[in-house]
């Protein structure tokens, strides 16, 4: 018996909330980005994390070979650098006035943080080849490409809602007083120590 939209979009949104608020690159990089730019920052990170993700998922709904022909090594070497990057720039920029000027140049681009940090991250694109796939393939067989529309707008509300909390958490950050150049260099430290991660798993070949 095929399933109904009242089975499937509950479905949806537990399995999309279980991935959206994994802890991982984007939830350090949208805070640090909200301690620069405010709660905007989490919208803002939203849209670019759709830029990548929409066609992603109309691509898997049409039988797209593009996830399983890629090569996640120089994904991760790429998303490796990229973070390694922004954590460098929000270590350096995290006291005085060269925060307003170092973690500007990426921070102050919170849709380019979003689109990096989805394109050049393979955990996200290894989770819609596998966790994500079977909710498209559910959603092409209730209604087409109407139904992945539907299947695609009940995940991305998820997104934009938790960016923006973390990017709300971020910009309250700033009450921490005397403690809040280390609260923001300590998310660039995290966002490094995942850049190395991935740079060593790039070249060790580990997926």
């Amino acid at each position: 018996m095929a399933i109904s939209w009242a089975e499937f979009l509950p479905m949806v949104v537990v399995i999309s909330a279980s991935g959206v608020m994994s802890p991982g690159p984007l939830t350090f990089a949208t805070i640090a980005s909200g301690s620069k730019n405010g709660w905007r920052a989490g919208p803002s990170i939203g849209l670019g994390h759709l830029i990548v993700e929409l066609p992603l998922v109309f691509a898997i709904a049409m039988g797209s070979t593009f996830i399983s022909s890629m090569d996640f090594r120089w994904v991760s070497l790429g998303g490796g650098l990229f973070m390694v990057i922004f954590g460098f720039l929000t270590v350096r920029g995290s006291s005085g006035a060269e925060q307003e000027y170092s973690v500007s140049k990426l921070s102050g681009h919170p849709v380019m943080v979003g689109v990096g940090l989805s394109s050049l991250n393979p955990y996200f694109l290894l989770w819609w080849a596998t966790v994500g796939a079977p909710l498209v393939i559910i959603a092409t067989e209730i209604a087409g490409m109407f139904g992945v529309s539907v299947m695609f707008a009940s995940h991305i509300w998820l997104d934009f809602l938790w960016l923006t909390v973390l990017a709300l958490l971020g910009a309250r950050g700033k009450k921490l007083g005397k403690f809040y150049p280390y609260f923001v260099a300590g998310l660039g430290v995290v966002l490094m120590a995942f850049g190395i991660i991935f740079i060593v798993r790039a070249f060790y070949g580990i997926s």
